[in-house]
């Protein structure tokens, strides 16, 4: 097995942080559609369920359905805030993966350049330990 080198560690950071970010990006945007659709749905059953349970209220069944959708209305709007909070941590992470990004590239570039001048002077070390006649390993 091939150890890492310093030269792969930056871009292969890069690669886990993006990779790390959009998985996030994608489970927020997927709770924040099935949220949506919650929200919507209540609407439709509370508007619905009103008129029929002003009419009904001595049925208590359908008291109890009118019941547990204000409930579900209820923990559909308090999940108005939590959507907007996740929506903006989405936000902060895309922007920061961008100074990342922007980080990473320089960082390769001065590891590659110190890379090449480490191995011009073992190179030179080398050939110095060659013409003095013995081996630098």
């Amino acid at each position: 097995m091939r150890r890492l080198t310093s030269q792969a560690l930056p871009g292969i950071m890069l690669v886990i942080v993006i990779l790390w970010a959009l998985t996030a990006v994608i489970f927020l945007t997927g709770i924040l559609a099935t949220a949506n659709r919650i929200e919507s749905r209540v609407n439709v059953i509370n508007s619905a369920l009103t008129p029929t349970a002003q009419k009904l209220n001595t049925l208590p069944i359908l008291n109890n359905i009118v019941n547990n959708a204000t409930q579900i209305r209820e923990a559909a709007a308090n999940l108005s805030p939590t959507i907007g909070s996740i929506a903006d941590s989405a936000s902060n992470i895309d922007e920061r993966l961008k100074s990342v990004n922007n980080t990473v590239g320089p960082i390769n570039k001065s590891a590659k350049q110190i890379n090449a001048s480490v191995r011009d002077s073992h190179d030179n070390s080398s050939s110095i330990a060659s013409t003095l006649g013995s081996d630098p390993r």
